[in-house]
């Protein structure tokens, strides 16, 4: 399992959420198999989102997607998010 790690700023949380519900579909598509979202205490705008994958590549394939890029967009995400990759020890 290859955990996902997007760290991103929104300019709002509530508009942020309802893109990442509408689009857990197609997350699901690409296959991710659990989603998890933290808030940084005190700054709820800057968050940390947690994406399982079943290997690095499909991790990858989402990261570089159109329909990624294109709801970050509607999103209203800051910047480009810092992305790392990780496996469970």
């Amino acid at each position: 399992m290859v955990y996902l790690f997007m760290q991103a700023s929104v300019k709002d949380f509530d508009k942020w959420q309802k893109v990442l519900t509408d689009f857990m579909p197609i997350l699901n598509q690409m296959g991710s198999t659990n989603t998890s979202v933290y808030q940084e205490v005190g700054n709820p705008c800057n968050l940390t989102v947690i994406h399982e994958f079943p290997s690095k590549e499909k991790a990858e394939a989402f990261v570089n997607s159109v329909e990624l890029h294109e709801s970050r967009k509607e999103a209203e995400v800051i910047g480009t998010p810092r992305i790392w990759y990780t496996e469970k020890l």
